[in-house]
């Protein structure tokens, strides 16, 4: 194991996690509820299909569930049109799923971002999910706080936050030792570990290590991304890249919404060793990484695909630009489809 840039016992060594797992950070006064707009993005029920710099270790929200309040037979239209208004219509419209989740007894999902809205059921409430996909088109997590909170009078019940080490200097490695030496103990006894991938023989796959379980509220897995997406020695720049995720559920405890705010804060708190986790926000470099190393799969996979189709098409149509045109499709594949304008929302380039 190689963790001669870190100081392994000093890492967390006297630090004492300032939320831990009850999470109640002080929370400030409520903001006045966001007012309502004259124009809404449409609402679709079927036929329809702080800019900061790029610096490693930096916290972000990937995952987000909020269940409120509303009436069974609630009209989704009033919801949608409000959401989309906060957000401001970045998700597109939402289409009518015909079928339930997660209990819930109507579904439906956005355009964009994998977001997913359910009502029907389950004691009179809402579901709203938002993935990593979706999380990485929100621009402003204070005005999102302030409807989910103040309007709808949501609660969080699950949140996850996110930090890319692209140098790898925080390694699967050196996770391992930080266990074993208690970095995550938060005052209870010690939570099972778990490991994924070859441990035994190293490949180019990529491992996992897992700390805690999901059915107990609380978990940590630290893995390999940047081999989990690559390709051997395709943009080998990436393969040091290492994600260090927390993911609480409101299972004995309360997940405050300055998790949307200071996702940094959060994810040093939860767990000793991960002091050193930054409180700045940015998803920017995330996003291109993740294209890039994308683009390059796809690419690998077309050359095995259609690699030798092609000599043959540029032998028999005499022109690189005739093979082009008779392959040519139009639309994006579906891994790159929002790449453009996920970056353009964190740049802060789209006007909003």
């Amino acid at each position: 194991m190689n963790t001669s840039d870190i100081d392994t016992a000093s890492t967390y060594s006297g630090i004492n996690a300032p939320l831990g797992d009850g999470f109640r950070a002080e929370q400030p006064h409520r903001a006045e509820a966001v007012r309502e707009a004259d124009a809404t993005p449409r609402l679709v029920i079927r036929g329809e299909s702080p800019q900061t710099e790029n610096i490693a270790a930096a916290a972000l929200t990937d995952w987000l569930n909020v269940t409120f309040r509303i009436d069974e037979q609630a009209d989704p239209e009033p919801f949608y049109c409000r959401f989309s208004e906060v957000t401001g219509g970045v998700f597109g419209g939402m289409t009518d799923r015909e079928r339930g989740l997660h209990g819930w007894k109507h579904s439906f999902s956005f355009d964009r971002g994998q977001v997913m809205f359910a009502l029907g059921g389950q004691r009179g409430t809402a579901l709203l999910s938002i993935p990593g996909e979706g999380c990485a088109f929100i621009s402003d997590w204070e005005k999102l706080k302030q409807f989910l909170r103040d309007d709808l009078n949501g609660k969080i019940t699950r949140w996850d936050g996110a930090v890319d080490d692209f140098e790898g200097r925080h390694s699967v490695d050196l996770a391992v030792e930080l266990y074993k030496q208690g970095g995550f103990n938060s005052g209870g006894r010690q939570p099972n570990p778990t490991q994924y991938g070859n441990w035994l023989t190293p490949d180019t796959l990529g491992r996992t290590f897992q700390v805690g379980r999901r059915k107990n509220g609380k978990l940590a897995r630290i893995y390999e991304k940047g081999k989990q997406l690559g390709l051997p020695g395709v943009l080998a720049q990436y393969m040091r890249w290492v994600r260090w995720e927390v993911e609480l559920h409101a299972i004995d405890r309360e997940i405050e919404w300055e998790v949307l705010t200071r996702p940094g804060e959060y994810v040093a708190g939860a767990y000793p060793c991960m002091s050193w986790v930054s409180e700045v926000a940015s998803r920017i470099r995330t996003i291109k990484a993740h294209d890039e190393l994308t683009y390059a799969r796809l690419q690998h996979a077309g050359s095995i695909a259609y690699g030798t189709l092609i000599n043959v098409m540029l032998e028999r149509e005499g022109s690189a630009e005739r093979v082009v045109e008779l392959l040519r499709r139009d639309g994006v594949p579906k891994r790159l489809a929002f790449t453009d304008e996920r970056l353009r929302i964190a740049d802060g380039q789209d006007g909003r």
